[in-house]
Protein backbone atom coordinates (compact mmCIF):
# COMPACT_ATOMS: atom_id res chain seq x y z
CA UNK A 1 0.00 0.00 0.00
CA UNK A 2 1.51 3.20 -1.17
CA UNK A 3 2.31 5.46 2.29
CA UNK A 4 1.14 9.12 1.20
CA UNK A 5 2.56 12.03 3.58
CA UNK A 6 0.26 15.33 3.63
CA UNK A 7 2.95 17.54 4.79
CA UNK A 8 6.66 18.11 5.13
CA UNK A 9 7.46 16.47 8.37
CA UNK A 10 6.03 13.53 7.38
CA UNK A 11 8.00 13.35 4.15
CA UNK A 12 10.92 14.01 6.42
CA UNK A 13 9.90 11.20 8.68
CA UNK A 14 9.23 9.00 6.12
CA UNK A 15 12.59 9.78 4.48
CA UNK A 16 14.15 8.88 7.54
CA UNK A 17 12.85 5.63 7.90
CA UNK A 18 13.14 4.45 4.26
CA UNK A 19 15.87 1.59 3.53
CA UNK A 20 15.24 1.34 -0.21
CA UNK A 21 14.80 4.60 -2.81
CA UNK A 22 12.84 4.86 -5.50
CA UNK A 23 15.61 4.69 -8.61
CA UNK A 24 15.45 6.43 -11.73
CA UNK A 25 14.35 3.36 -13.94
CA UNK A 26 10.92 3.62 -11.89
CA UNK A 27 10.05 7.55 -12.72
CA UNK A 28 8.29 9.74 -15.18
CA UNK A 29 12.06 11.01 -17.10
CA UNK A 30 12.83 6.63 -17.56
CA UNK A 31 10.08 6.24 -19.69
CA UNK A 32 11.40 7.22 -22.89
CA UNK A 33 12.36 3.71 -22.62
CA UNK A 34 9.39 2.54 -22.68
CA UNK A 35 8.71 4.56 -25.87
CA UNK A 36 6.77 7.40 -23.86
CA UNK A 37 8.62 10.25 -24.84
CA UNK A 38 6.23 13.58 -24.50
CA UNK A 39 4.94 14.20 -20.49
CA UNK A 40 2.26 17.48 -20.34
CA UNK A 41 2.04 19.62 -17.44
CA UNK A 42 0.71 22.53 -15.15
CA UNK A 43 3.66 23.86 -13.86
CA UNK A 44 5.76 27.18 -12.14
CA UNK A 45 8.78 27.28 -13.64
CA UNK A 46 11.79 28.56 -11.47
CA UNK A 47 14.11 31.13 -12.80
CA UNK A 48 14.62 33.93 -10.10
CA UNK A 49 17.93 34.90 -9.17
CA UNK A 50 17.47 34.81 -5.82
CA UNK A 51 15.76 31.56 -5.51
CA UNK A 52 18.34 29.63 -8.20
CA UNK A 53 21.27 30.58 -5.62
CA UNK A 54 19.46 29.70 -3.03
CA UNK A 55 19.08 26.19 -4.67
CA UNK A 56 22.59 25.82 -5.98
CA UNK A 57 23.57 26.28 -2.86
CA UNK A 58 21.84 23.18 -1.52
CA UNK A 59 22.78 21.01 -4.94
CA UNK A 60 26.16 21.55 -4.63
CA UNK A 61 26.58 20.24 -1.39
CA UNK A 62 25.01 17.00 -2.41
CA UNK A 63 26.29 16.60 -5.56
CA UNK A 64 29.00 13.76 -5.32
CA UNK A 65 27.18 11.95 -2.82
CA UNK A 66 27.00 8.09 -4.48
CA UNK A 67 23.67 7.41 -6.05
CA UNK A 68 22.55 11.42 -6.28
CA UNK A 69 22.11 12.69 -9.72
CA UNK A 70 21.33 16.40 -9.40
CA UNK A 71 18.98 18.31 -12.61
CA UNK A 72 19.94 21.12 -14.32
CA UNK A 73 18.95 24.56 -12.97
CA UNK A 74 16.94 24.82 -16.74
CA UNK A 75 14.45 21.80 -15.34
CA UNK A 76 14.06 23.34 -11.63
CA UNK A 77 10.24 23.86 -11.40
CA UNK A 78 6.97 24.12 -9.20
CA UNK A 79 4.66 20.97 -10.69
CA UNK A 80 0.92 22.24 -10.62
CA UNK A 81 -0.36 19.24 -11.84
CA UNK A 82 0.49 16.42 -14.36
CA UNK A 83 -1.53 15.54 -17.57
CA UNK A 84 -0.06 12.20 -19.18
CA UNK A 85 1.57 11.16 -21.48
CA UNK A 86 1.91 11.72 -25.30
CA UNK A 87 0.27 8.80 -27.24
CA UNK A 88 -1.77 8.51 -30.76
CA UNK A 89 -4.54 6.75 -28.43
CA UNK A 90 -4.92 6.91 -25.15
CA UNK A 91 -5.00 3.30 -23.70
CA UNK A 92 -3.97 4.21 -20.43
CA UNK A 93 -4.97 6.41 -17.54
CA UNK A 94 -1.59 8.76 -17.39
CA UNK A 95 -2.22 8.75 -21.39
CA UNK A 96 -3.65 11.49 -23.43
CA UNK A 97 -3.83 12.37 -27.32
CA UNK A 98 -2.79 15.81 -28.90
CA UNK A 99 -6.82 16.31 -29.33
CA UNK A 100 -6.79 15.45 -25.22
CA UNK A 101 -3.83 18.03 -24.92
CA UNK A 102 -5.27 21.09 -26.52
CA UNK A 103 -9.08 20.30 -25.10
CA UNK A 104 -7.48 20.59 -21.27
CA UNK A 105 -5.24 23.47 -22.47
CA UNK A 106 -8.12 25.69 -23.28
CA UNK A 107 -10.58 24.23 -20.12
CA UNK A 108 -7.83 24.77 -17.97
CA UNK A 109 -7.63 28.50 -18.70
CA UNK A 110 -10.89 30.37 -16.89
CA UNK A 111 -9.81 27.79 -13.72
CA UNK A 112 -5.98 29.00 -13.32
CA UNK A 113 -6.82 32.26 -14.90
CA UNK A 114 -9.44 33.39 -12.00
CA UNK A 115 -6.83 32.21 -9.19
CA UNK A 116 -5.19 35.13 -7.38
CA UNK A 117 -1.72 35.77 -7.76
CA UNK A 118 0.32 34.84 -4.63
CA UNK A 119 4.05 34.53 -2.69
CA UNK A 120 6.08 31.51 -3.18
CA UNK A 121 8.79 31.20 -0.48
CA UNK A 122 11.41 28.09 -0.57
CA UNK A 123 11.77 26.45 2.66
CA UNK A 124 13.94 23.44 4.00
CA UNK A 125 15.17 20.39 1.58
CA UNK A 126 13.63 17.36 1.68
CA UNK A 127 13.26 14.19 -0.06
CA UNK A 128 10.54 11.48 -1.06
CA UNK A 129 11.67 8.21 -1.87
CA UNK A 130 12.74 9.25 -5.78
CA UNK A 131 14.01 12.95 -5.38
CA UNK A 132 15.75 15.69 -2.89
CA UNK A 133 13.42 18.84 -3.34
CA UNK A 134 13.14 22.00 -2.05
CA UNK A 135 10.08 22.52 0.17
CA UNK A 136 7.55 25.55 -1.33
CA UNK A 137 5.52 27.38 1.06
CA UNK A 138 2.69 29.04 -0.43
CA UNK A 139 -0.23 29.61 1.90
CA UNK A 140 -1.96 26.42 -0.20
CA UNK A 141 -2.37 28.07 -3.63
CA UNK A 142 -0.22 25.72 -5.69
CA UNK A 143 -2.67 22.56 -3.87
CA UNK A 144 -5.74 25.00 -4.48
CA UNK A 145 -4.73 25.23 -8.23
CA UNK A 146 -4.05 21.99 -8.07
CA UNK A 147 -7.54 20.96 -6.75
CA UNK A 148 -9.26 23.65 -9.06
CA UNK A 149 -7.81 21.78 -12.76
CA UNK A 150 -9.14 18.44 -11.13
CA UNK A 151 -12.96 20.05 -10.76
CA UNK A 152 -12.32 21.83 -14.02
CA UNK A 153 -10.68 20.19 -16.42
CA UNK A 154 -12.66 16.60 -17.64
CA UNK A 155 -10.81 13.47 -18.00
CA UNK A 156 -7.74 14.79 -15.84
CA UNK A 157 -6.16 11.78 -14.34
CA UNK A 158 -6.29 11.97 -10.21
CA UNK A 159 -3.67 10.61 -8.34
CA UNK A 160 -3.15 9.55 -4.87
CA UNK A 161 -0.92 12.65 -4.62
CA UNK A 162 -3.52 15.22 -5.80
CA UNK A 163 -5.36 17.16 -3.64
CA UNK A 164 -5.49 17.49 -0.23
CA UNK A 165 -2.00 15.12 -0.31
CA UNK A 166 -0.60 17.61 -2.85
CA UNK A 167 2.56 18.60 -1.50
CA UNK A 168 4.26 22.10 -3.69
CA UNK A 169 8.16 21.42 -4.10
CA UNK A 170 10.74 21.40 -6.65
CA UNK A 171 13.02 18.56 -7.40
CA UNK A 172 16.52 19.07 -7.16
CA UNK A 173 18.05 15.67 -7.55
CA UNK A 174 16.99 12.20 -8.68
CA UNK A 175 18.52 8.76 -6.92
CA UNK A 176 20.26 6.35 -9.54
CA UNK A 177 21.07 3.96 -6.90
CA UNK A 178 20.84 3.07 -3.13
CA UNK A 179 25.09 3.41 -2.51
CA UNK A 180 24.92 6.50 -0.72
CA UNK A 181 21.54 6.07 1.07
CA UNK A 182 23.02 7.00 4.45
CA UNK A 183 25.18 9.74 3.20
CA UNK A 184 22.73 11.51 1.42
CA UNK A 185 20.27 11.49 4.97
CA UNK A 186 22.90 12.66 6.94
CA UNK A 187 23.95 15.40 4.26
CA UNK A 188 20.18 16.49 4.28
CA UNK A 189 19.91 16.75 8.32
CA UNK A 190 22.89 18.63 8.29
CA UNK A 191 21.33 20.86 5.34
CA UNK A 192 17.89 21.21 7.08
CA UNK A 193 19.18 22.53 10.39
CA UNK A 194 21.57 25.54 8.22
CA UNK A 195 18.90 26.40 6.11
CA UNK A 196 15.24 26.44 8.10
CA UNK A 197 14.13 29.11 5.06
CA UNK A 198 14.75 30.85 1.73
CA UNK A 199 13.74 34.09 -0.34
CA UNK A 200 10.54 34.22 -2.13
CA UNK A 201 8.89 35.34 -5.54
CA UNK A 202 5.80 37.12 -6.71
CA UNK A 203 3.86 34.25 -8.73
CA UNK A 204 1.54 35.73 -11.01
CA UNK A 205 1.51 33.52 -14.14
CA UNK A 206 1.51 29.97 -14.67
CA UNK A 207 2.72 27.79 -17.49
CA UNK A 208 1.54 24.71 -19.12
CA UNK A 209 4.47 22.74 -20.91
CA UNK A 210 5.54 19.66 -23.20
CA UNK A 211 8.09 17.90 -21.25
CA UNK A 212 10.60 15.80 -23.88
CA UNK A 213 12.24 13.03 -22.11
CA UNK A 214 15.88 11.62 -22.07
CA UNK A 215 18.61 9.98 -20.54
CA UNK A 216 19.42 13.20 -18.98
CA UNK A 217 16.49 15.65 -17.04
CA UNK A 218 13.90 16.75 -19.66
CA UNK A 219 13.75 19.77 -21.41
CA UNK A 220 10.61 21.67 -21.31
CA UNK A 221 8.43 23.35 -24.47
CA UNK A 222 5.81 25.95 -23.12
CA UNK A 223 2.64 25.18 -24.69
CA UNK A 224 0.57 28.24 -22.88
CA UNK A 225 0.75 30.47 -20.17
CA UNK A 226 -1.85 31.96 -17.91
CA UNK A 227 -1.52 34.97 -15.83
CA UNK A 228 -3.56 35.00 -12.49
CA UNK A 229 -6.23 37.56 -12.26
CA UNK A 230 -8.39 36.62 -9.42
Amino acid sequence: MLEISKDFTGAWERFERIQTLRLLEQTHEWEWTRGRTDLFAFLIPIADDALCDYIAHIAEDIDGIPGVDPYPQRYWHATIKVVGFLADEANREDEVTLADVERMAEQARPALEGCPPFDLQLGQVNAFLEVVFVEVEDGGHIRAMNTCLLESVPGLQRTPVDAEAFLPHVSIARFASNEGLDQIKSSLRRLRALHRSGPGVRVESVSFIRAHLAREAPTFDLLAEYPLRG
